[in-house]
């Protein structure tokens, strides 16, 4: 029945598709371009579809500045780092939290870090919390819980809508249309991405990750583009609401508040992150340790910035699948499994 189904939508796909110009659909989310990738959704395409990987991978756009800060923690007597498993390969200047890092610990959900502060009483335990809206939520939400005297939170918080934003706005990327992210959808709900159409004119679909979902969406923008109209339309209804997760949105906002922020390769985007508000300072690792704005440097033949924006693919820089590998990457998007590059490079173009 899927494959049935696969059929009939990749017909419809070659039907609506223009014979006069190209069409450029972006999937914001590493989720969506790990199903592309994988089910070689690509080779199913048109010639005249480009389906272009986004900023989707939160690992990739973390600022080089946090994770220089959370390996300068690491290395402290007092303190053990507590983070994700990929922020661990994350190269920066200095190498990564797992080459020049000292005390850390690989966790897999926030709560894990009450269990590590409760082992080490004697210690400071910093949180490196990274990510978009879905990890953010669970960031507040143990704050919500109350956390022990001896847990700080460094943050490197990013906002999905805003960077679309600043994507539409540039001219050299020409993005004809959005794949909105489901995970963060669910979180931020479908109306989070309605500026998108109202505002720029730009068709965008909410989808899940199953690779007829995606196809789907994929014919939801070309009927929208043959019948001359922009929309926000929603084929992952049964997970995301029009108001998404109106709780994890109190709770955040609770507890955290827009902020200019630098993105890794992009640089600095006003409101476009999440920091504390500044009545939870003291369990800001930020404002607790004194830590500097470090200036990022870039990374000689990296083109991860470029991949990010979707002004390029992982196979045009000149690194892709051999100076640059995910056992030794040289640039943030081989690290993450969420990564272009590592996807790439996993499972080919």
């Amino acid at each position: 029945m899927k494959r049935e189904r696969v059929k009939e939508l990749v017909n419809l796909i070659h039907s609506l598709a223009p014979r006069d110009r190209k069409v450029k659909i972006m999937n914001v989310c590493g989720s969506h371009e790990h199903t592309i990738t994988h089910a070689g959704l690509r080779s199913l395409m048109p010639e005249a579809i480009e389906l272009v990987p986004g900023p989707g991978c939160p690992v990739c756009v973390c600022s080089e500045s946090d994770v220089i800060n959370a390996i300068n923690l690491s290395n402290r007597d007092d303190v053990i780092l507590a983070t994700y498993g990929d922020m661990l390969r994350v190269p920066t200047k200095i190498g990564s939290i797992r080459s020049s890092g000292g005390n850390y610990k690989m966790i897999s959900a926030p709560h894990e870090v009450l269990k590590i502060a409760k082992e080490n009483p004697d210690k400071k335990v910093v949180f490196f919390s990274i990510g978009f809206e879905t990890t953010t939520a669970p960031t507040a939400a143990l704050l919500e819980m109350g956390i022990p005297d001896n847990v700080f939170i460094l943050t490197s918080q990013k906002l999905t809508p805003e960077i679309m934003e600043v994507l539409v706005k540039d001219s050299e990327v020409g993005v004809d249309a959005f794949i909105a992210p489901g995970h963060v959808s669910a979180i931020v709900g479908s109306k989070a991405w309605k500026v998108f159409p109202e505002e720029y004119g730009i068709p965008t679909v909410v989808a899940g990750f199953e690779p007829e979902n995606l196809l789907l969406a994929i014919v939801k923008v070309l009927y929208q583009l043959k019948e001359g109209r922009a929309d926000l339309e929603n084929v992952y209804s049964g997970v995301v609401r029009p108001e998404g997760n109106r709780k994890a949105q109190e709770l955040m906002y609770k507890y955290f508040e827009k902020a200019d922020v630098n993105w890794r390769g992009i640089g600095l985007i006003p409101k476009s992150g999440l920091e504390l508000r500044p009545e939870y300072s003291n369990v800001n690792a930020k404002v607790v340790f004194n830590l500097p704005e470090i200036k990022e440097e870039k990374i000689p033949g990296c083109i991860c910035d470029k991949v990010v924006l979707g002004k390029a693919y992982p196979t045009d820089c000149k690194l892709f699948g051999t100076a640059c590998t995910p056992r030794n990457p040289k640039g943030p998007c081989m690290v993450s499994l969420e990564g272009a590059c590592n996807i790439w490079y996993r499972f080919g173009n």
